[in-house]
C-alpha cells in the first residue's frame, strides 16, 4: 500500500547540503530522497540548493527518514527530505 499522499517523480536533480553534493532519487512538491556518502540522522534540519536544469533553488527542509552509509563498502546512505521552505520557482519548474 502506497502511503504517500503527493506524486513523486523519478528524478535525479544534484542537491547541495553545503559543501556535500548529493543526487535525488525521487522528488515531490513536498520533498525528496537523497542518496548520499555520509549518514543524516531523522530529525536533523538541512539547508542547501537543488539544482534544477540551469537554475539553483535554495532550500530548507528536515530529514524524515534515513538509511546509514557504508563509505568503506561504497554504500551510499539513503535520507527523506520534507521541505520546510523552497524557493517558489521551484513548483513551476517541477509541472514540466
Amino acid at each position: 500500500m502506497n502511503k504517500r499522499l503527493l506524486p513523486r517523480l523519478r528524478r535525479r536533480l544534484q542537491v547541495w547540503l553545503g559543501d556535500r553534493p548529493a543526487f535525488t532519487s525521487d522528488v515531490s512538491t513536498g520533498g525528496f530522497a537523497i542518496e548520499l556518502m555520509s549518514t543524516l540522522l531523522p530529525g536533523t534540519m538541512v539547508h542547501g540548493q537543488l539544482r534544477v536544469g540551469e537554475q539553483e533553488l535554495p532550500f530548507t527542509g528536515t530529514v524524515t527518514w534515513s538509511f546509514r552509509a557504508e563509505p568503506r563498502l561504497q554504500v551510499r546512505g539513503r535520507a527523506g527530505i520534507r521541505f520546510t521552505g523552497i524557493d517558489p520557482g521551484f513548483f513551476e519548474l517541477f509541472a514540466r
